[in-house]
């Protein structure tokens, strides 16, 4: 190759490489371009319904319980970005609007069945717990939203929702949470009024299509009904809470072997019965056990004091029966809540003392005629965090302890 062919093929190359570079380059841009994450304002047919939803309702002081409540609507003006007020979350790519937080924000007023807020169709989280839509019903078009997965429509005291929960709600096939805890409750006429109702097909319906369920919330919502075995099929149940919700017959053993459950709480339904079987030892998890007020007897399983998380251990007014060392439960150390009262156990202690250091700290300790007999146990004394200590109808014997009024924190004991 002569010297003028050598560089010509140099200069071709050379060619050809910037040409090749310039092309990477360039697609290099393009990739970067299309892999950035741009930040798209609220779509405004969805900002015009959350304004419409906001007219619905006045802002009233006396709407929500929450001492740290305050108006998030305030902030919902019409010339801004929606993404950007109180309690809206939009997606980040698309814009669309997908969470709602309206807990705690003051809203008095009936809930508007053609509400604009079910049109919000990509909504994948609704929180509108404790306001007061004034008695209103939750309505049939909740079963629009769904893509649903997290729904909070909790109510306390007078601010309730009532009448008939939808079936429309069992459409929602995505929820991860649900939580419909509603009651009016009246301590002085010893009544509690139910003011939602759930059929119990509608219960079931949920519980065949809303498969991945983590938390279901019904406390004095009235099923009255017995528990749908169907629940055992919900292997992801971490909160299960059933109180006061009239409900009846055996309960399904099958639901002391989900294997996620940290809270576990069917108290005051009077007439649920059954027995805890041996198995509930295996629920590692188990933060509370509540299931007061109802008709479950037998024994207490020796397997129980294997529950190192449990916090919450509520069994009082049942058919429990048996001999029982009250010293067995200190060895749950998370324990703060202790209610055995009422029922046909005979509570013994084996020991006088024990060491201060592995109590645990117990706040609330009811032991009402539980067959306690003999003095006090002095270890009660190390109980520094009580501040309920109930040891009425025992066949306590002595004199009533120095050390209950060195319990700074106790302002009620009943030992008589």
């Amino acid at each position: 190759m002569t010297m003028m062919g050598l560089l010509h093929s140099v200069a071709l190359a050379i060619h050809f490489l910037l040409l090749f570079s310039s092309s990477l380059f360039t697609n290099c841009l393009t990739l970067n371009d299309s892999t950035t994450t741009h930040h798209h304002e609220c779509h405004q047919h969805e900002s015009n319904a959350l304004l419409s939803f906001k007219q619905s309702f006045i802002i009233s002081k006396s709407a929500s319980y929450n001492t740290f409540s305050y108006p998030k609507t305030v902030s919902w003006i019409p010339t801004t970005d929606c993404c950007s007020w109180n309690g809206i979350e939009c997606d980040e790519l698309t814009g669309h609007v997908i969470s709602i937080d309206l807990s705690s924000s003051l809203l008095y007023g009936s809930m508007d069945p053609n509400s604009t807020l079910f049109s919000l169709v990509h909504l994948q989280s609704l929180d509108l717990s404790d306001n007061d839509f004034s008695h209103s019903q939750i309505p049939a078009r909740i079963g629009h939203l769904s893509q649903l997965r997290h729904l909070n429509l909790s109510q306390y005291g007078e601010t309730t929702l009532s009448g008939e929960v939808p079936t429309q709600i069992s459409h929602l096939s995505n929820l991860l949470s649900l939580d419909l805890r509603s009651y009016i409750d009246q301590p002085f006429e010893n009544l509690v009024i139910n003011q939602l109702q759930l059929k119990v097909s509608t219960l079931r319906s949920l519980i065949q299509n809303s498969t991945r369920l983590e938390q279901l919330r019904l406390n004095y919502v009235s099923v009255s009904s017995s528990i749908p075995y169907t629940l055992t099929n919900l292997t992801s149940l971490q909160n299960l809470s059933f109180r006061n919700c009239e409900l009846c017959g055996e309960f399904p053993v099958g639901i002391f072997y989900l294997p996620n459950l940290s809270s576990l709480n069917f108290a005051e339904n009077q007439n649920l019965h059954g027995a805890l079987p041996a198995s509930i030892g295996n629920l590692t998890n188990l933060a509370c056990l509540a299931l007061g007020k109802n008709s479950f007897q037998g024994e207490i399983p020796q397997s129980l004091f294997r529950l190192e998380n449990l916090e919450h251990l509520s069994l009082g007014y049942n058919f429990f029966e048996g001999r029982l060392a009250l010293d067995m439960f200190l060895k749950l150390e998370m324990l703060n809540v202790l209610d055995l009262s009422g029922n046909k156990l005979s509570l013994f202690s084996q020991v006088r003392d024990v060491n201060v250091t592995i109590l645990p700290l117990i706040q609330w300790l009811g032991l009402s005629s539980c067959n306690l007999a003999g003095e006090v146990p002095t270890w009660i004394m190390n109980l520094t965090t009580l501040s309920y200590l109930d040891l009425s109808r025992n066949n306590l014997q002595g004199e009533i302890p120095y050390f209950f009024f060195r319990l700074e924190q106790l302002p009620l004991v009943c030992i008589h």
